[in-house]
């Protein structure tokens, strides 16, 4: 039988590349928070925010009188996740045409986070379930709903099957990217479907598209997925039992 949909769910590695500063703020008169933090920046003359020291960011001051960025990503109902939970941090100027996840590696650089820092951690948290709840809005939740599986079909550009059940089979052969199917309107490209498990997970580490593996707020759909590529990554590549 054919592969299940598989992505990499290994915990995320710390990427950041010149492709991350693609879509970098154009204004220079920003300060650079790393360097006020630390008094030097990982970027050095290149580094577009400007090299002032100064009291370091306090996110915690910024946002008082508001619900943590957590919470908000949880009691989100609009249809794009990623907006509401960038606006927890409104000295950041989101790029709503970008790559959430290259946004996301920006706004780090931007803050001057460290991989340790309680900041970091907190809005990584809160992103991963902006992700779960971004694909429950555009796919649906109730994994016997054929409408949910021919949304997935149309969105990898192929065509839908007209049984619940060839669709199950057809979208668990494919090895997809599920950060790609997420990703803003504005910033979504054609989506890649590999030949491989080694191919996706080369793309994975390169682009550090890390799909949440657990999440209490995944619906019925993706609990489906995620079962599917754990039983893939535990029986080698094949289907359980096949």
């Amino acid at each position: 039988m054919g592969t299940t949909v598989s992505v990499e769910t290994n915990q995320e590695v710390n990427i950041v590349s010149t492709t991350i500063m693609a879509a970098t703020d154009t204004s220079s008169s920003k300060p650079c928070f790393q360097f006020q933090k630390n008094g030097i920046c990982s970027y050095g003359e290149t580094c577009i925010y400007e090299h002032v020291k100064g009291v370091r960011y306090d996110r915690k001051k910024e946002i008082k009188g508001k619900k943590n960025c957590r919470i908000n990503a949880i009691t989100s109902t609009s249809r794009n996740h990623f907006q509401q939970f960038f606006e927890n941090y409104p000295n950041f100027n989101y790029n709503s045409g970008a790559s959430v996840v290259k946004e996301f590696y920006r706004m780090c650089h931007y803050f001057g986070w460290d991989r340790e820092d309680e900041e970091r951690v907190e809005a990584h948290d809160a992103l991963k379930i902006a992700m779960v709840q971004e694909f429950n809005t555009l796919y649906g939740t109730d994994v016997d709903d054929i409408d949910s599986w021919h949304k997935l079909c149309l969105a990898l550009d192929i065509s839908p099957p007209k049984s619940l059940q060839a669709c199950r089979e057809k979208i668990r052969s494919l090895h997809v990217n599920l950060v790609d199917l997420v990703e803003p309107e504005e910033a979504r490209e054609p989506i890649k479907i590999f030949s491989n498990l080694q191919e996706l997970r080369a793309y994975t580490i390169k682009t550090g598209k890390f799909f949440p593996k657990e999440d209490a707020y995944a619906g019925g759909v993706l609990r489906f997925l995620l079962r599917e590529i754990l039983n893939k990554h535990v029986t080698g590549g094949q289907r359980k039992g096949k």
